[in-house]
């Protein structure tokens, strides 16, 4: 199977200075940088409370010792589904790191008094990710998304100077289970990657990553949710104002209302529910009123 990736220029030798795109500042209302390093665990799930280019050197890094490292993306989608579906829960709390992803993870963590550093995102992080690859001589595939998404992704990359950190690209409408997907996993594992970005939406892409980790030779696996449509430019990106408050899906809400008014209307409420219980449990369990783990399964 040929990869989608097309020919890119590689200009862009590992370690020369390459621009990324200016990333939005954070409101201190929802996130404190001086927090990188501290204990934070939302709804149940351990995060690596980090700043956003630290975790692009971390999995950069794992990547180039060949460590496999399986990454899930915690964002208010994640978590709520999560908190319905143990056998999804359980996908999620088994992977090797959890980035907290979006302003709702943000707020949950600071009603349980442990603030988070930085919306660490896969949008935001993937040229900070490609930079890290190319200095520490590792590739990045991409899979996922609709046809034509992930190759636009990769020549997005290329034309910010950073197409030698792409190994090849792959959509994300394949038959799971058959010959299609053994091609695909072919495919991917002959183009030498150490970072497989995978966006087939949640729990699907987490699920995915999970049961196929043992069939795929690259070191670090992430799911990535919509990265490709942003990054494509088939979705625009909220403006940066937006994005600095924590209100990025009130422009995904006004673009596709048909679509995300579920996820966002009842999803943000049903997620607002459980953060809020989950804090008054640590707050019980702080009194020593109320066993954490035995409450949460319930």
């Amino acid at each position: 199977m040929k990869s989608e990736l097309l020919d890119m220029p590689r200009a862009a030798a590992s370690g020369e200075a390459v621009a990324v795109p200016a990333i939005a500042r954070r409101t201190s209302v929802l996130w404190t940088p001086s927090a990188a390093g501290t204990a934070c665990e939302v709804m149940g799930h351990r995060i690596a409370n980090v700043m956003l280019a630290d975790a692009a050197t971390i999995l950069a890094a794992a990547a180039s010792l060949r460590r496999k490292t399986r990454v899930v993306f915690v964002n208010a989608h994640v978590a709520t589904s999560a908190a319905a579906d143990p056998g999804y829960r359980e996908v999620v709390r088994s992977a090797d790191i959890r980035f907290a992803d979006g302003s709702g993870l943000a707020l949950a963590a600071r009603m349980c008094g442990e603030p988070l550093a930085d919306n660490v995102n896969g949008t935001d992080m993937l040229p900070l990710l490609a930079r890290a690859a190319m200095r520490t001589g590792v590739r990045i595939y991409l899979l996922g998304g609709v046809p034509g998404a992930a190759a636009r992704s990769a020549e997005t990359l290329a034309r910010l100077g950073l197409g030698a950190a792409l190994a090849g690209t792959h959509h994300g409408y394949f038959e799971r289970g058959g010959a299609a997907e053994a091609a695909v996993i072919d495919d991917i594992n002959r183009s030498g990657a150490g970072i497989l970005l995978v966006g087939f939406g949640v729990p699907l892409q987490d699920q995915w990553l999970a049961a196929n980790s043992d069939r795929l030779q690259v070191p670090v696996l992430i799911g990535v949710g919509g990265l490709f449509d942003f990054f494509s430019g088939r979705v625009s990106r909220a403006p940066a104002i937006l994005r600095t408050l924590g209100l990025e899906w009130t422009w995904r809400l006004a673009l596709e209302p048909g679509r995300m008014w579920r996820r966002y209307l009842i999803g943000n409420a049903v997620f607002l529910w459980h953060a809020a219980r989950f804090a008054a449990i640590r707050r019980l369990r702080s009194l020593g009123r109320a066993p954490l783990d035995q409450a949460l399964s319930r």
